[in-house]
């Protein structure tokens, strides 16, 4: 599979945005290599498929019912196996942002992600940004993004 940096982007995206959990696995299969690393900064690396599937599917059930979901900057650059690409997370119903990350991800040779490493350049305003990991990168409270109240 090659694609273009902003089609890598889009596709890498809509994945995270996916509410069809079929369409979903199926999505990790076809972007993330069999024995893919997905590394967050808050939490230990997960890998393969099923770790990386646990999380995105944990993302979506998270941000999804508070009405956000997730856009590409279409500003992806890549050489040499390396992909950087950015992402913004909106309210969906106005587009509005609320957060802004980017990844870097290095491919295999068959142009699947190998490697995933996910940034956060803005963290959220309107609400209190709470995953449910400590420091330690273990899941230890329901996550539970708290509204600021002004």
């Amino acid at each position: 599979m090659t694609l273009t940096p902003n089609q890598l982007a889009d596709r890498f995206v809509a994945l995270w945005n996916e509410p069809d959990a079929e369409r979903r696995r199926l999505g990790v299969v076809e972007l993330y290599a069999p024995d893919a690393t997905y590394v967050f900064y808050r939490r230990d690396p997960v890998h393969g498929h099923e770790a990386i599937l646990s999380q995105i599917t944990y993302t979506k059930e998270l941000y999804g019912p508070m009405g956000y979901a997730f856009r590409s900057s279409h500003n992806a650059i890549g050489h040499h196996g390396v992909v950087r690409l950015n992402w913004v997370m909106v309210r969906a119903a106005t587009g509005e942002m609320e957060m802004a990350g980017q990844d870097v991800v290095v491919l295999d040779e068959d142009g699947r992600i190998r490697t995933d490493y996910q940034f956060h350049d803005r963290l959220p305003s309107s609400f209190a940004y709470n995953d449910g990991y400590e420091e330690h990168g273990r899941a230890t409270r329901p996550a539970r993004p708290t509204p600021v109240r002004p």
